[in-house]
């Protein structure tokens, strides 16, 4: 599918320049037409449960190929701070000098539940950001032999900071300390397999770059070594080795695979997700990133050149998502004017936010950028 036909699938890219979603992703008619025939049939034939876990274990392996492990690796969560949460309370009360590193400006759901830790006697050590995200020798300066784990985003969702996952990586690898990573901006925009390896937990959701629009699924990649070491606090029917003969007990059977972790799912958001990461697939994932990086070059210099540049970033720091400082300016007045005009993106952390995706193109750009004058 080339990205004409692919943007043709998107009716609301065809109203307007759509460049927001890093907030949500607009939905595509594949998707709007799923969720009709999955209501029907719920209608009139009633609910078939065992088909929509079905559709819910085909997103889980769509989702383990984007990411480049398998799918016994990845868990389904509803959303980062479940993951996040899930992994804190695998801490047990600290030892003297024991602490949390992460970024002082890190969306809440990958800073809140290592917050809580807290209560717990960790220390959590706030790195400050620097040009819209954390630096690697920043963080090394704050880690120590008592740090156990070190959280970061991919792309920082305020900035579009792209994080140096390999020299995180290496730091907590150094200390001994577990590395949990916030992919909500950016699996499904752009390649993370070659980090993969040194990450232990990447966490990320359905309704932004994966285009489930109706949202309702998370997964959580964890490192196959660590799956014996977790306790599967939330453990259920849909952790059991055959999630069909784990209703009841006294027995306690579970799935050798992070399936164990699962949390219930969405019904409804498994059979949209596998729709939209069956998209993605037929596209083509290698595509993608690159038609990603491209327009958000255009992007970058396009705004330059208008007299509205972007956040200062060095080169392998930036993403997908390019922001705009708004100098003092009302957020709400500046996306009402964006919005009048056609034009829909995000105020955050005093930027003005804007993502691009595959279903962009240059006329979005150009739009953006006669509205901003």
């Amino acid at each position: 599918m080339d990205f004409a036909a692919a943007r043709a699938l998107f009716p609301l890219i065809e109203k307007r320049a759509y460049l927001n979603t890093s907030a949500v992703a607009p939905a595509s008619v594949r998707l709007a037409d799923g969720y009709r025939r999955f209501v029907e049939r719920w209608t009139e034939e009633g609910f078939d449960f065992p088909a929509a876990e079905s559709s819910g274990d085909r997103a889980r392996a769509a989702v383990a190929r984007l990411l480049g492990c398998a799918a016994d690796d990845v868990a389904q969560m509803a959303a980062i701070s479940a993951a996040a949460e899930f992994i804190a309370a695998q801490f047990l009360p600290a030892r003297p000098g024991e602490n949390i590193v992460v970024g002082a400006g890190e969306f809440s759901s990958n800073q809140f539940p290592w917050r809580q830790l807290e209560r717990r006697g960790y220390a959590v050590r706030l790195v400050e950001f620097r040009d819209g995200g954390v630096a690697a020798e920043d963080v090394a300066a704050a880690v120590d032999g008592g740090t156990r784990l070190i959280a970061a985003s991919a792309v920082q969702a305020a900035s579009g900071h792209r994080s140096d996952l390999g020299a995180l990586s290496s730091i907590a690898r150094g200390v001994g300390a577990w590395f949990f990573v916030d992919g909500t901006q950016a699996v499904g925009a752009l390649d993370l397999s070659d980090a993969l390896p040194g990450i232990d937990f990447l966490a990320t959701t359905d309704h932004k770059f994966l285009l489930n629009a109706a949202r309702g699924m998370g997964y959580l990649y964890i490192r196959p070594a660590l799956r014996a070491k977790l306790v599967p606090f939330g453990a259920g029917w849909k952790s059991g080795r055959n999630r069909y003969d784990s209703y009841f007990g006294p027995q306690m059977d579970l799935a050798d695979t992070a399936a164990r972790f699962d949390g219930a799912i969405s019904w409804m958001a498994a059979a949209g997700d596998e729709i939209c990461l069956a998209l993605i697939e037929e596209i083509g994932p290698a595509r993608i990133y690159a038609r990603n990086a491209e327009l958000a070059d255009m992007l970058r210099e396009t705004l330059a050149g208008r007299g509205h540049p972007p956040v200062r970033l060095a080169k392998e720091n930036r993403s997908h998502v390019v922001a705009v400082p708004l100098g003092g300016r009302d957020p709400a007045a500046v996306l009402g004017g964006l919005r009048e005009k056609g034009v829909v993106c995000a105020a955050r952390d005093g930027n003005l936010r804007i993502s691009v995706n595959f279903y962009n193109d240059e006329s979005d750009i150009e739009r953006l950028a006669a509205a901003l004058g």
